[in-house]
């Protein structure tokens, strides 16, 4: 009587862990479905070569730039240089991802300079031939690029 106790058990347990599989088949696959992290990306409409025109500051006011003033940024699919009369200042990768903008609420592409996820919070809006960066914070700045290339 004991051996078919054992048996009926092991049965029940066979039917139990058969289910609880059934259901792991299940769900995983849904779970990896709504895991998904944000998209980060590229956009064409970056690349190329801008000059600087305009810097905006929250303390003193906006200073413009001419034409040929000789301060670039350029972008390529994953990198970026920043020169001032030809002297390079600052080079790296670069990548740009969706995120909220604090001070608006609007979705935006923040653009993350050499994986440095916890630097200053950098906007970037491309509008024809214009490139716009601005932090987000109250007084922080930004600037106005035009396309060159």
């Amino acid at each position: 009587m004991h051996v078919l106790s054992d048996e009926i058990i092991i049965k029940q347990n066979t039917k139990m862990y058969s289910r609880y599989f059934r259901l792991i088949i299940i769900l995983l696959p849904l779970c990896i479905i709504s895991c998904k992290k944000e998209k980060t990306l590229v956009s064409p409409s970056i690349i190329g070569t801008w000059e600087l025109r305009t810097l905006y500051s929250g303390w003193i006011g906006n200073t413009n730039y001419p034409a040929g003033n000789g301060n670039y940024l350029k972008f390529s699919e994953s990198t970026f240089e920043i020169d001032t009369n030809q002297v390079l200042l600052n080079s790296g990768t670069y990548i740009l991802v969706r995120e909220k903008f604090n001070l608006t609420g609007e979705m935006g592409y923040r653009i993350i300079y050499n994986h440095e996820d916890n630097s200053d919070r950098t906007f970037v809006v491309v509008s024809n031939d214009s490139l716009t960066l601005s932090q987000d914070a109250y007084d922080g700045g930004g600037a106005l690029y035009i396309r060159l290339e």
